[in-house]
């Protein structure tokens, strides 16, 4: 396969809903006398191909199927001794919730300069690139009025067109409104930011009651508000409000009903400022501030169920009250985790750990989006560099990273985020660089069943090696070719990173000091399953825009050998079987301790995702499962929780799995009473059902949300 890439694609939309027909635009040059063909692509798979005709600004249409939160790579390419030449690719993402694959960006810019610039002209220039990188959700930073009050009314209650904001800058209403309609026409969710507890030092004159503040305590035990102070030259210091003060949160919600009255946003960002000790009310009472995020999140979901709510989880603080929020009703308060990842996550594992944790909060339920700068230091002094430019591969490997374990990364507005200040660009992007994360990015949205699909449940520690190259299994090693690796239904994905070159194993590149790698090609590379693998297909976002290749492989036992073409920054090497798995066992301490002769054999569903059993179990005991009787070459299914137990109140649970020859922390099952039970796995969702028979009778009368077909 060669990489030509002289065709620009575009999009007309940043994602679509089902049924919808998708316009695309093709500018650039094409090899004369060639015949050219457009492929639609999910995965591997093709699902239609036609011959195209090419003139210059040539716009066509597309009907994907009518399956939802689907990704597609499409491309143009033609066919000369037997190779294929990619000339362009774009992705296309099917989904009906945004949430579903948050790809978020910014915005923060709303003036015009006294009509200086022709902010309209640059509103479409910057949303039609982002656009390109299909960011469906924008967030608007420091784009309201007062904290306490976002939308700026005159002493007649009248709508005012321009104000200043906190940093004295002035905010042209018309841009706002300018944004969210070219946002919409892009189908992007606009998305305003606010703190949830801020205010400026005049709030009493607007109704805000001191009763409702933050408090400290100075080293006499003497109560003062609690405040984030700004430059002396900005119109105020920020003072805290208790979040789960009822008060302060019907405030809050009018305020934020002006805001939803002139404004088109979708909804709410929410920031906080992470942990600031030890706090009170103003009566001296502590308070627990990360639970009452929870509270905050709770009356603002109530208040407007219609709107969409993200928090910031700053540094990882206060992500149990905020992933795990949720009504009354079950509804979850937030629709996706956001991490803004400071110097106390500074390496490449620690982004995993995020994941990790944001899984296991929401019940694997939220995507993860980062808030992570790059360069940081860099862009702090940026007069002091001979160039003022984002490090490229600094952006690159963190993004590779990033999107290979399966999150999304907060940084493209109308400049990449280098500070916490949104509107700060002290570091320009190359052309390179704007290049290259429109592959990434088409990357991330057209394999996001595979990079997405699945969180961390799918996970497990890979058994690789190679005769060419340094490779190990995750984590990230120095002068390593790294394998992150995943279960995704019958596929086995697996990740190649590149840190041959490097013993920096940070995300920040804090100097923008990271050297481009060294590009490692013809990497002979083991993988060891037990599945039997039927196709074996490997793509990059460094090369070919990211079309897939099928790569001819051997089996040996377990072992699965292919020659990897080329890997720069990452590639993704896709083992597919044709099955999840060919056999699964119950196995535990009432199965003879763990004897590969007692291991129950469970049967396997018509729809080849699920296995089911009839099983004696006995109250306190240890079970789990296996895809094989040779523990030195099976995987386990295993449980989330330590001494997790199904009772009546509790018949399911999330599966993880594992090599079984690795380390990891091997929690397993349980049931609170002695008596026959019905057991279901489902290894496309990973998830367990266990039902005592004597509580649901006939397997046939299980419900059909917790009951798989069973097989013959």
């Amino acid at each position: 396969m060669v990489s030509e890439q002289t065709l620009s694609l575009s999009t007309d939309k940043a994602c679509y809903s089902p049924g919808s027909t998708v316009t695309f635009t093709s500018e650039g040059t094409v090899p004369e006398g060639k015949t050219l063909f457009v492929r639609y692509r999910h995965g591997n798979d093709i699902i239609q191909k036609d011959a195209f005709t090419f003139t210059n600004g040539k716009t066509w249409k597309w009907q994907p199927p009518t399956n939802d939160f689907v990704g597609y790579l499409v491309d143009i390419y033609y066919v000369e001794d037997t190779k294929e030449h990619i000339l362009g690719t774009i992705a296309v993402d099917v989904s009906s919730d945004w949430t579903r694959f948050p790809r978020y960006g910014f915005v923060a810019e709303f003036d015009d300069c006294n009509k200086t610039i022709d902010k309209y002209a640059n509103i479409e220039a910057e949303m039609k690139y982002l656009n390109r990188l299909h960011i469906n959700g924008v967030q608007f930073q420091d784009w309201h009025w007062k904290h306490h009050r976002p939308v700026k009314f005159d002493e007649n209650g009248n709508f005012v067109a321009w104000y200043q904001d906190v940093s004295n800058r002035w905010i042209g209403t018309e841009y706002v409104k300018k944004y969210i309609e070219v946002q919409h026409r892009y189908g992007m969710k606009s998305i305003f930011y606010n703190l949830c507890f801020g205010a400026w030092k005049d709030y009493e004159t607007d109704h805000v009651s001191a009763e409702w503040g933050l408090y400290k305590k100075d080293s006499n035990g003497n109560l003062y508000q609690d405040y984030h102070g700004l430059p002396s030259s900005w119109q105020s210091n920020i003072f805290l409000m208790n979040p789960g003060n009822p008060n302060w949160q019907n405030y809050l919600m009018d305020r934020n009903g002006d805001v939803y009255a002139n404004y088109d946003f979708d909804g709410y960002q929410i920031d906080q400022l992470g942990g600031r000790g030890d706090v009170f009310e103003k009566n001296g009472n502590m308070i627990d501030l990360q639970y009452n995020y929870r509270l905050f999140l709770k009356a603002m979901k109530g208040h407007r169920k219609d709107k969409r709510l993200v928090m910031n989880c700053v540094g990882g603080y206060g992500t149990h009250d905020i992933c795990d929020a949720k009504l009354d009703d079950g509804t979850r308060t937030v629709d996706f985790c956001y991490n803004e990842v400071w110097d106390t996550q500074p390496s490449f594992e620690s982004l995993y750990e995020i994941i990790k944790s944001n899984d296991k909060e929401s019940d694997h339920s939220l995507q993860t989006v980062y808030a992570a700068y790059i360069n940081y230091d860099k862009a702090d002094h940026a007069w002091d560099f001979a160039d003022q430019n984002v490090n490229t591969p600094g952006a690159l490997l963190t993004d590779a990273v990033m999107f290979a374990i399966g999150g999304s990364h907060l940084e493209m507005g109308d400049h990449m985020l280098t500070r916490e200040y949104f509107p700060a660009k002290p570091l320009a992007m190359t052309d390179e660089l704007k290049q290259r994360l429109v592959h990434y990015y088409d990357f991330m949205t057209g394999y996001q069943n595979l990079l997405r699909g699945i969180g961390s449940k799918g996970v497990f520690q890979p058994s690789v090696s190679s005769t060419t190259h340094a490779v190990n299994a995750w984590p990230p090693q120095s002068y390593h070719i790294t394998a992150f690796a995943k279960n995704v239904g019958v596929n086995q994905v697996v990740h190649l990173l590149n840190f041959s070159n490097t013993d920096d194993l940070s995300w920040r590149d804090l100097n923008g000091t990271r050297p481009a790698p060294k590009k490692q090609t013809n990497i002979n590379f083991t993988f060891e399953t037990i599945r039997q693998i039927r196709k074996v297909w490997t793509a990059t976002p460094d090369n070919c825009g990211g079309a897939p290749l099928e790569l001819p492989f051997t089996q040996n036992g377990n072992k699965v050998t292919v020659t990897v073409p080329s890997l720069e920054y990452w590639t993704m090497v896709v083992f597919e079987a044709a099955s999840v798995e060919d056999n699964m066992y119950v196995t535990g301490e009432d199965f003879s301790n763990y004897s590969a002769e007692r291991m129950f054999l469970m049967t396997k569903g018509a729809d080849g995702n699920t296995y089911n059993a009839k099983l004696t179990l006995k109250a306190g005991k240890k079970f789990k499962f296996v895809n094989g009787k040779d523990f030195s070459t099976n995987s386990s299914y295993y449980a989330e929780y330590k001494d997790f137990q199904f009772n009546d109140g509790i018949s399911t649970a999330n599966l993880l799995v594992s090599k079984s020859n690795v380390p990891y922390i091997d929690y397993q099952f349980t049931v609170n009473q002695d008596g026959d039970y019905y057991v279901t796995l489902n290894l496309k969702d990973m998830r367990i059902t266990v039902n005592k028979v004597s509580a649901v009778g006939d397997y046939s009368k299980l419900s059909q949300n917790n009951k798989p077909p069973m097989a013959a």
